[in-house]
Formats: structure tokens, sequence, C-alpha cells
């Protein structure tokens, strides 16, 4: 008589225990699904930013740069309509000739989400993303490009954002890495990326001159300070102070800035040569 309660109340321990399931991975459903947008917005939010920060339209602090100088700060909505009417993502082949996904024949949602990890360097069209001026003009204010490679732990992505005449940084960001705090991480604090800025990302000759056809491509993170590796030479206007303590990173680093923007040589000596324009 004892064992009927005892395995009915194993039934419905079972049974409570199995509705108790069904309704979390209910709520955990429904909460994933209402959360998509809102996570979706962020992640927009936080590119467009990185990127502006990249060409020099925003500060790291989040203001507005005009001529240089920080004036208002922007708000979440002034980021996104600036990158929407400042930012033309477009792609580039290997002569360097600037097109729009549909004259490539490319859907632009796919393009950029199958090669979001990979990078976009090595296909036969590359990323690239043009900077309108402030003010109506044929001529781009500037450039950037995607760069990707890989750090001590895990894959960085980062932006670089290049002048009108193709080879002059505006500024530096990497948005995604997980390397070591206080070592490697360093790669991701505003006042590292802030020794970018006016570099040259083709490298001069010993005599000064600069061989656009033929100069290494990239910005040079050395082990110590630019000045007690390269001096005042030329090299030292593509060079940046290393980080103490993360050489891996910074062999990452060095990589990832070459073999992302050796391929985009084409395009950047027809930049050089003032042969991109603006079409929207």
């Amino acid at each position: 008589m004892q064992g009927k309660p005892s395995g009915f109340s194993s039934t419905r321990t079972l049974l409570f225990v199995i509705c108790l399931c069904l309704a979390c991975a209910l709520v955990l459903s429904v909460l994933a699904e209402r959360l998509k947008t809102p996570q979706k917005h962020a992640k927009e939010l936080y590119r467009s930013k990185q990127l502006l920060l990249a060409a020099q339209i925003l500060d790291y602090n989040g203001y507005f740069l005009v001529d240089g100088t920080p004036t208002t700060q922007a708000t979440d909505q002034e980021i996104l309509q600036t990158f929407e009417t400042r930012v033309l993502t477009r792609l580039t082949n290997d002569q360097g000739q600037v097109l729009t996904f549909e004259d490539a024949g490319i859907d632009e949602t796919t393009y950029l989400l199958d090669h979001a990890k990979i990078g976009y360097a090595q296909l036969p069209y590359k990323l690239i993303y043009l900077i309108k001026q402030s003010s109506p003009s044929f001529l781009p204010y500037g450039y950037v490009i995607p760069v990707n490679g890989y750090g001590l732990w895990d894959a960085i992505y980062g932006y670089l954002g290049i002048a009108a005449n193709g080879n002059t940084v505006l500024g530096m960001t990497w948005y995604e890495q997980k390397e070591t705090p206080g070592l490697g991480g360093e790669i991701a604090l505003p006042e590292w990326q802030e020794q970018f800025q006016g570099k040259e990302i083709f490298q001069k000759n010993p005599d000064g001159t600069t061989n656009f056809a033929r100069a290494p491509l990239g910005i040079e993170v050395v082990k110590t300070t630019v000045k007690e590796t390269f001096g005042t030479s030329p090299r030292s206007d593509s060079a940046v102070d290393g980080i103490a303590g993360a050489s891996i990173t910074v062999t990452g680093v060095n990589e990832a800035l070459r073999s992302s923007l050796s391929p985009y040589r084409p395009f950047l000596i027809r930049a050089q040569k003032q042969e991109i324009q603006i079409h929207d």
C-alpha cells in the first residue's frame, strides 16, 4: 500500500520538473527574441562609432571634430545619422576601381556577414568605406579600411582611417580583441591608438622618397620606442611605439596591418593620384 503513493509522488515531481523546464525554455526564447533588436541596434551603433573614430569625425571622447577641434558631444542618434550621411560602403577590385554592390552583382548584407570573421582584403572585391566631405564635393574626405588578424589569444579587428591622399593615417581603432588587459589589451586604449594619427602607410626609402608601386605597406609597431629604434629617419614616419610585455600581440598587429593593407595598393595609388571621386 505504501508503494503507490510513492510512485504517484515521483510521477508528479517528474511532470513538475518537465513543465518547469518547458516554461523556462519558453521564457528564455521570448526574451532572446525580444533582445535581438536592441542587441542589433547596439552593435550597429558601436561599429558606426568606431568607424567614425578611425575617420576622425569623432574624437575618442565622443565629440564631433571640426578641423581637428572637438565641438559638441554626439548623441547616439547623431552618430548613426552621421554614418548614414557621410559613409559610403563600397567595393574595390584588383585594379583599384570603386564599385557599388549593385555594380558588382553582390548582395551587400550577405557579403558583409559571410566575410566578417575572415576579413575582406583577400577577396576579388574588397570592402572599402568612402568618407564624404562635410559639404558637397566630388572629392572624398578620406577612406576607412577594415583591418583584421590574430593577437595572442584570438582574432583582432579594427578600422584604419586614411586621408584623401591615400597615405596619411587619420586614425586607428581596434574594436574587437581579447588580448591580456594591461598588456596586449592596450591596443584598444585611445592613448595608444592616437600614435597612428599622421603616420604614413607607404614606408619611405632611406632618402625620404616614396615609391608607391613598391614600398612596403603598413605601420610598424616597434619593440621599444620609435625614437630609440629609428630616431628621426624616414622610417619613423611609418612606426609607432610598442607595448611592453606584449610582443606576440605587437607581431599580430604588424601582420594584420601588412596583410590587410597590401591588397589595397591599387586603390591607394589611385587615391594618391586623386582619381577617386564620390558618386552616391
